[in-house]
């Protein structure tokens, strides 16, 4: 009995065989003339690719794998006994359809391989990698592709699967162990961790990486890959730069990262080109952190001295002239701030010797900074590249006044480094470059002023025998200065509190240095309201009287007429009410128009004040002896008033004086002494008023003429009657 297979049924008892892993039968079918004449090598290879169990020992089949590719199956008859093992259901078949059938089982599926004529690896690395991919589809376990690529075999695998399992296989089996908890492991297929963009399969193996594990994932995760993708990419530098803007976009959110990763990582091996993007990197990297503490900017400049070791670069030298004005063209032609640091295209991210040296100076420039105002690096970048005079002006203002009330309390050396700190910002690190000498000593000076930094103001700005600014500008802070600690004080004594220091600040200059109208108006308004503090006044009601309400009112004849009301006895300091009105008429800049008449019209008010206190002598005194010297000096509204006065007191009647009769009855019947007295001051302040009413009758108009003729002559009557009795 004929024992061979015939050439139809071959493929049908080959895929029998496969998928009972009965490979030495398989062998002797695929080295006899019935295959040979029925069917092809590329058949056989697909036959074991698709039949043979998936979770068959590799061993087993990897060597039929290599004979195959390599062309090594004798050809021969031996093939008896095989016949034997073919089902019934396959040996009844006719030819034609034995054929189809076969055909149709190898068609079937989408793993396919073929034979590649004269390149036996090639052939088995696409078998072995079909292979893979079909066991990864159907069950995702690792174990059995390791297996594969693991085999104790007697040949060695290709070279490009060995690179496939260095550089994605183990990458991938030390995610798994390092990340057992992570929630989408089988995200991406085998196949697609050389197929999918590089970036998302780093994004994939660091999503869970901290700075514990960063240096361990970089070193046997993402270089093992990245150095596979390099070697089968057409453009070897490209899979670095996706891990490079992994780097970037991660130092945004978790700068320690990258602290951890560049202190202990040189960069890519043998790779120049890739090398230098590293440093690249690292220069944006510190670019694009966002945190404003010390440590981070000590940090960066460790991360900048290994961008340094990485280029092999000798010490930092200071970058020249012409440097560093093309590195300034090339910024200020984005058109905005922000476009111009991404990455990798900004101009500072160039791995240059003078980008890292500006890098070093900016760390320095933002560490001095942040210790008065939090600041990132890119933003300080984007202040020496980008902001306007007014901008750094503001910026600097920010940085010496500070945020909160603490920084008050700088002692003077704090001041002295903020100083000479800001200087170096405009003229070494050009972070203030658009700034001039004096816009920094004329932000400070008013700062100093205004915190009452005294001593130090005198030092640096009034002592020297060359003054940092000119005398004009410094004039100009004192006055401001003077008027924010005037208005700032809580009560009017020039020697407490923010007055004293009001005080201060005006004669830091005046008059010792500088004399000027301006000046000396401030020198009269603090005079005059440390006078105010004498007395008890009040503008506005339950507040006690204060510099500011002094300047609001604005009215300096109200102010004395409140306080002569609230003060009994303030009237009898005549001459020191005209003093402090004249003086808050000039200090407060009021027209000066308010003199002409002043002494009058204070006078005035004390003398009415007298008459509220029941003191007719002191008015009688002020009215003849000072309101009369000034009729001739006045305007015509005070001439009205003049008059006025001179009847107010002419016709005045204390209430405590004595009740004397006058009428045609009156008889001295006690003869006391103490009665003639009463008597006697009675005729006194009558013929007193008579000629305070002769002085108003002088100067009134016409129409009140007989008004206080009528009262002058009933005083008149009244000192005849007491006189002739």
């Amino acid at each position: 009995m004929d024992q061979s297979v015939p050439g139809p049924r071959s493929i049908l008892l080959a895929t029998y065989l496969a998928s009972a892993s009965k490979t030495d039968e398989l062998r002797k079918l695929f080295g006899s003339s019935a295959w040979n004449t029925a069917a092809t090598p590329s058949q056989a290879l697909n036959v074991l690719l698709k039949f043979v169990p998936q979770t068959a020992e590799p061993s087993s089949y990897l060597s039929l794998v290599f004979d195959i590719a390599y062309s090594r199956l004798d050809d021969s008859d031996d093939s008896e006994g095989l016949a034997d093992l073919l089902p019934d259901g396959i040996r009844l078949l006719d030819g034609d359809t034995a054929t189809s059938v076969g055909d149709k089982l190898l068609s079937d599926g989408t793993a396919s391989v073929d034979f590649y004529e004269g390149d036996p690896q090639l052939t088995i690395a696409s078998w072995v990698f079909e292979r893979i991919y079909s066991i990864d589809s159907s069950f995702g376990v690792l174990e059995l592709i390791d297996a594969i690529v693991s085999a104790d075999v007697s040949e060695p695998l290709p070279a490009a699967v060995l690179l496939w399992r260095d550089g994605v296989l183990r990458p991938l089996q030390l995610f798994y162990v390092s990340y057992p908890n992570a929630v989408d492991k089988e995200l991406y297929h085998l196949r697609e961790y050389t197929s999918t963009n590089p970036q998302l399969i780093i994004e994939h193996f660091l999503q869970y990486t901290t700075t514990k594990t960063i240096n361990r994932d970089v070193a046997m995760i993402i270089t093992p890959y990245l150095h596979y993708i390099t070697t089968i990419s057409a453009d070897r530098i490209k899979p670095w730069n996706n891990f490079y803007e992994w780097l970037v976009i991660t130092a945004a959110t978790n700068f320690q990262i990258i602290i951890e990763l560049v202190k202990n990582w040189n960069g890519p091996d043998g790779d120049s080109s890739a090398l230098i993007n590293y440093v690249s990197t690292i220069i944006a990297s510190c670019y694009q952190c966002s945190e404003a503490r010390s440590e981070y900017f000590e940090a960066m400049h460790i991360l900048q001295k290994r961008g340094t070791y990485v280029l092999n670069l000798a010490d930092i030298i200071p970058v020249d002239d012409d440097d560093d004005r093309f590195i300034e063209t090339q910024m200020v032609s984005y058109s905005d701030a922000d476009s111009a640091f991404k990455f990798p295209e900004c101009p500072l991210y160039q791995a240059t010797q003078s980008n890292l040296y500006l890098l070093d100076q900016l760390i320095t420039s933002v560490a001095m900074i942040s210790v008065y105002v939090p600041t990132s690096l890119q933003s300080i970048a984007k202040l020496r590249f980008f902001a306007t005079h007014q901008a750094q002006l503001q910026f600097l203002l920010s940085v010496v006044r500070g945020n909160s009330k603490e920084y008050a309390y700088r002692d003077d050396s704090n001041w002295r480094t903020l100083r000479s700190g800001s200087r170096w910002l405009k003229n070494k690190s050009y972070v203030l470059s658009k700034l001039s000498d004096a816009d920094i000593e004329n932000a400070f000076l008013s700062a100093l002023l205004d915190f009452g930094r005294i001593s130090l103001v005198r030092e640096i700005y009034i002592d020297p025998i060359q003054l940092p600014l000119e005398m004009e500008d410094i004039e100009t802070h004192v006055l401001n200065s003077f008027r924010q600690h005037y208005d700032g004080a809580s009560n009017c004594n020039a020697t407490r509190g923010s007055l004293k220091t009001a005080s201060q600040v005006l004669h830091l200059i005046y008059p010792s240095m500088l004399k000027t109208d301006k000046l000396e108006k401030a020198e009269l308004l603090l005079k005059a309201t440390h006078e105010l503090s004498k007395y008890s006044l009040t503008l506005v009601q339950g507040v006690p009287l204060a510099p500011l309400q002094i300047r609001i009112n604005n009215n300096p004849e109200q102010i004395i007429s409140q306080l002569l009301q609230s003060n009994e006895k303030a009237y009898l300091q005549v001459d020191e009410m005209i003093s402090i009105t004249k003086n808050l008429v000039i200090g407060l800049d009021t027209s000066l128009d308010a003199l002409q008449g002043i002494e009058f019209r204070v006078i005035r008010m004390c003398v009415y004040a007298a008459l509220a206190a029941d003191d007719f002598s002191v008015a009688y005194e002020y009215c003849m002896n000072k309101l009369w010297s000034h009729a001739n000096e006045i305007n015509a509204f005070d001439q009205d008033l003049l008059w006025q006065v001179f009847f107010a007191a002419g016709r005045y009647v204390s209430p405590n004086a004595s009740s004397l009769s006058s009428s045609p009855g009156f008889q001295v019947t006690a003869q006391t002494q103490m009665m003639m007295l009463q008597l006697n001051n009675r005729i006194k302040y009558l013929r007193l008023q008579m000629e305070l009413l002769s002085r108003a009758l002088d100067i009134c108009p016409e129409r009140h003429m007989f008004e206080i003729l009528n009262i002058w002559q009933d005083f008149e009557l009244q000192v005849a009657q007491f006189t002739a009795k």
